[in-house]
């Protein structure tokens, strides 16, 4: 029962497989808010895999799993800590290109999904917290040709009660 399953799936996709592409995301990170508190306003980076299966002229959908890492930075409030950040993610992103043209032009973009947090703090207040959460996303993006494209985006994810992870992200994205 369970091949029949995986066989109607991947019938079902094979119409939408001949128009997919593979690509990657790599970002830079400014946090904001708890998240800058947390681990000094240091500045981060990420990298994400991503599919681009075409809805329309001008939708497009890109599941996509990627990863965040904020380097250690002081802890506002708690002399002689420092604390790192990371996250693992698993989110569906949706692009909306108002010229119908997903090749070449402005998009706009949205994402959510699960984020799998860690916060690790060294020094004389140590802890390690770790979280799965839901978090969102949302910018503009360019697209300069079929394969590279740029975005700039908001993220959020409300890690725990006392902490929500929220910042800027600058991205290239290629497809291959």
């Amino acid at each position: 029962m369970k091949a029949l399953a995986v066989l109607l799936a991947a019938a079902a996709v094979l119409p939408i497989s001949a128009q997919t592409a593979l690509g990657g995301r790599f970002h830079l990170l400014a946090p904001s808010g708890n998240l800058r508190d947390v681990t000094g306003g240091t500045p981060g980076l990420g990298a994400a895999a991503f599919v681009t299966i075409p809805l329309s002229r001008g939708l497009v959908l890109r599941p996509l799993v990627g990863v965040q890492l904020l380097p250690k930075g002081d802890t506002v409030g708690l002399p002689g800590t420092k604390s790192s950040a990371s996250s693992t993610e698993l989110m569906i992103e949706a692009l909306w290109f108002p010229d119908e043209d997903p090749d070449r032009g402005a998009y706009l973009l949205g994402a959510m999904g699960g984020q799998q947090w860690r916060v690790v703090a060294t020094g004389s207040s140590p802890s390690n917290r770790n979280s799965t959460r839901i978090g969102a996303s949302g910018g503009l993006g360019f697209q300069f040709s079929p394969r590279l494209g740029v975005e700039a985006r908001i993220f959020w994810s409300p890690v725990e009660a006392d902490l929500t992870a929220t910042g800027l992200m600058v991205a290239a994205t290629v497809r291959f």
